[in-house]
């Protein structure tokens, strides 16, 4: 796993330059782990990214550097908005992901933290996307507009996660 997790499914990694099948399933699993690793931590060659843009980023490269059946595998496994994850609303409020719905992956219960004004809330409120009730056009009243690297807005998503 570990020598093998440079190496990408077109067969332009390294240390061998294999390709396909022919790289170890662990590696396959681990260059995948590492690359979306790498996305979302401070490196000093990259910024960070958000957790959702770094999916993004896996799908588009699925079946070219990537097996893309690992990719849809990684994916379920850590969701879309895994918790800890801070994003913001249609709204403008700042949320962190609390708990994951396992059925409907962009409907994560969340707890909104700052206002459209990105003021820090006096009082936190935790929704369930799942159950915000539908517009009377039929469309979700809130929704996850987009995800959010971690420190945006001065945020530290560790410091609202609660168990």
């Amino acid at each position: 796993m570990v020598a093998h997790h440079h190496e990408r499914y077109n067969g332009t990694g390294y240390p061998c330059g294999l390709k396909g099948s022919d790289i170890p399933v662990f590696g396959r699993i681990a260059g995948i782990v590492d690359a979306y690793d790498a996305m979302i931590t401070t490196r000093p060659y990259a910024d960070l990214i958000s957790s959702y843009d770094a999916l993004r980023k896996l799908r588009v490269l699925a079946d070219v550097e990537f097996q893309a059946e690992i990719v849809e595998q990684f994916t379920r496994a850590i969701g879309v908005f895994p918790t800890g994850t801070l994003i913001e609303l249609n709204t403008g409020q700042v949320a962190v992901v609390t708990k994951q719905n396992r059925i409907r992956r962009l409907r994560p219960e969340v707890m909104i933290i700052m206002d459209a004004d990105k003021q820090l809330l006096d009082q936190f409120q935790v929704i369930d996307l799942n159950e915000e009730k539908v517009a009377p056009q039929g469309n979700h009243s809130l929704w996850i507009e987009c995800g959010l690297p971690p420190g945006s807005y001065g945020i530290d998503p560790s410091e609202f996660y609660l168990n």
